[in-house]
């Protein structure tokens, strides 16, 4: 690891700034640049710490799903090694995501089986008012494929496990300072669990853990290393269960190093992550075969990462299976 703190020339800074815009992900914006020598961009995963809360140990029962997401990050920091701020740029991103998802009456493993799709549409805008810059990237990013799906039921508890892959087919360019695609394969394994917690089914708690598995960008040597990323909530139903509140937060951390000749020198080795809680609200209109859901988390004890607010929301048209008729 690097401990020279000497400052960069004006000239050196705007260079790694440009690199380092290249190898981070538009929708959090991580890892964006340097302004000392031990504070450089690392590669980041496709998945979105926060992106899920209440409920996210659940897999949905029989039927299709259409949603429509919002994704808002205003970033207030660019952290270093230490989570010590060593910017604060002026970075908006904003996303706009479609998803859908069907899950099957057949069970496999005496579980639901259910797959999905993701097309997220994203927009970036980075200021910088030290140097007068500003860059703007917006455009189709990576899709998400689920293909394997699983839930179970058993008494208070429900468990999910989930298998899904990122295909790159977002813009990239290895040349340019923003890509709404990150240019590279990644898999995803996640497990959770949803649990009950009294007899009623009001109090609710869930967690998720995700797993991502990265391969070599396209073009460049730089892959980077595996993430871990765990999710949590705490919640109260209302309103005859249509409406679940309650206390949401997550966990991030890189658990190897980024590869390559591609990765800089100056954060060769380093392990960035970061952290988030804050609060969400779900409402489903069985009448009318919508749900509603807003989410907000404060990030916080961020390394080498951007650090600021994550706010979610989405509408999902449910169309439901009903159950079969008891003989």
């Amino acid at each position: 690891m690097h401990q020279d703190g000497s400052l960069l020339s004006k000239k050196m800074f705007v260079t790694n700034l440009r690199k380092a815009v290249r190898y981070g992900f538009p929708v959090v914006a991580w890892a964006m640049l340097a302004f000392v020598p031990c504070v450089r961009a690392q590669q980041v995963g496709h998945y979105i710490g926060g992106f899920t809360g209440l409920d996210n140990g659940t897999s949905a029962p029989p039927g299709f799903y259409a949603a429509g997401l919002g994704l808002v990050e205003p970033v207030a920091s660019i952290k270093g090694p230490n989570g010590n701020t060593v910017l604060r740029p002026d970075i908006n991103v904003g996303g706009a995501i479609a998803a859908f998802s069907y899950t099957s009456e057949k069970k496999i493993l005496g579980a639901e089986y259910g797959l999905a799709f993701m097309v997220p549409v994203l927009n970036t805008r980075f200021n910088s008012n030290l140097f007068n810059k500003s860059a703007q990237s917006a455009g189709v990013s990576d899709i998400l494929f689920e293909p394997v799906n699983l839930g179970w039921a058993k008494g208070a508890a429900n468990y999910t496990l989930n298998y899904a892959f990122y295909a790159p087919i977002g813009d990239f360019d290895p040349n340019s300072p923003l890509n709404p695609g990150l240019g590279f394969w990644e898999h995803q394994v996640s497990g959770g669990m949803s649990l009950s917690l009294d007899k009623k089914k009001l109090w609710n708690a869930s967690a998720l853990t995700t797993w991502e598995f990265n391969h070599s960008k396209l073009g460049e040597d730089l892959k980077a290393g595996p993430i871990f990323n765990g999710e949590y909530s705490f919640g109260h139903r209302f309103f005859k269960y249509q409406m679940n509140a309650g206390f949401v937060g997550y966990a991030s951390q890189k658990l190897s190093a980024d590869t390559g000749s591609a990765v800089s020198p100056l954060t060769r080795g380093y392990l960035d992550r970061g952290f988030g809680a804050g609060g969400e609200w779900k409402f489903t209109d069985i009448k009318h075969k919508l749900a509603y859901d807003v989410r907000f988390e404060q990030q916080y004890g961020v390394q080498l990462r951007t650090s600021g607010k994550v706010v979610v929301f989405s509408i999902t048209y449910l169309k439901l299976t009903p159950p079969k008729p008891s003989k």
